[in-house]
């Protein structure tokens, strides 16, 4: 077999595999952090792999304002590209944006499957708000400055059994529509 041309790949094809790359990221990541935490502890762990996720946070809001020409500003086009973060087409996380007003953003992870395979394996539940207040902190200052970011709920707090974690994007000065 010959090298596989993407251009060529019928959509079906081309949509497993983005679900399987997105869920091979955080396999890769979930490695690389057991890795870490085996040998230097959950603590140090935890800080390099927040200080990874604060890195690549903005490179990956930068990537996808630029490959999906997302050049407007608001709460409409943050949540448009929240949906396109390495994570959110992992087949093992479901989450949704319940909530996108004039200067307000919600987003929900409902199940996440990472979370489910710690306690499976004995880990227990990984403490997981430092990372994803870097990651979204990171994401939403590189898309736009003017939004704040503020976790309504993420391990270790507690948490009703069908959401994991809870962020909300807020817009401090909300965009004035054209008069």
């Amino acid at each position: 077999m010959s090298k596989i041309d993407l251009e060529m790949l019928p959509k079906e094809d081309l949509i497993k595999m983005i679900k399987m790359f997105s869920r091979n990221s955080l396999v890769l990541d979930g490695c690389w952090f057991q890795a870490a935490e085996d040998k230097y502890g959950q603590e140090a762990a935890i800080d390099l792999d927040t200080k990874a996720w604060a890195r690549y946070a903005s490179i990956e809001a930068r990537r996808i304002l630029k490959t999906f020409n997302i050049v407007e500003k608001g709460t409409s086009a943050l949540a448009k590209a929240l949906n396109y973060q390495i994570w959110v087409h992992a087949q093992n996380i479901e989450w949704d944006i319940p909530e996108v007003t004039e200067n307000r953003v919600v987003l929900n992870v409902t199940d996440c499957g990472i979370q489910r395979a710690r306690i499976r394996s004995g880990r227990g539940e990984f403490p997981c708000k430092g990372v994803g207040i870097a990651l979204f902190e990171g994401f939403v200052k590189a898309f736009d400055p003017e939004f704040s970011l503020n976790c309504l709920v993420c391990p270790p707090d507690e948490h009703p059994d069908d959401l994991w974690c809870s962020w909300e994007f807020r817009l401090e000065k909300p965009l004035k529509s054209p008069s």
